[in-house]
């Protein structure tokens, strides 16, 4: 199976890592790294629990966008 590690725009960049990866084959997509911080790094929702967890998943979204999944996969 081969692997395809990518970074999506409007993600934190850059990084030790990519935050997607996608195999080929049987197709299973893994987003990694998400946190509080915006795509510059910057902290997002200091002090604020549901807002930092609410970015991170923004971001879960954003790389699942950029494999061509969704959520709902």
């Amino acid at each position: 199976m081969s692997v395809r590690r990518f970074t999506p725009e409007g993600m934190m960049q850059p990084t030790p890592y990519e935050h997607v990866a996608v195999g080929t084959g049987t197709r299973h997509v893994h987003v990694s790294g998400q946190v509080a911080r915006s795509a510059d790094g910057s902290p997002v929702a200091r002090g604020d629990l549901a807002g930092q967890v609410a970015h991170a998943l923004r971001n879960t979204g954003k790389g699942l966008t950029g494999a061509g999944a969704s959520f709902d996969d």
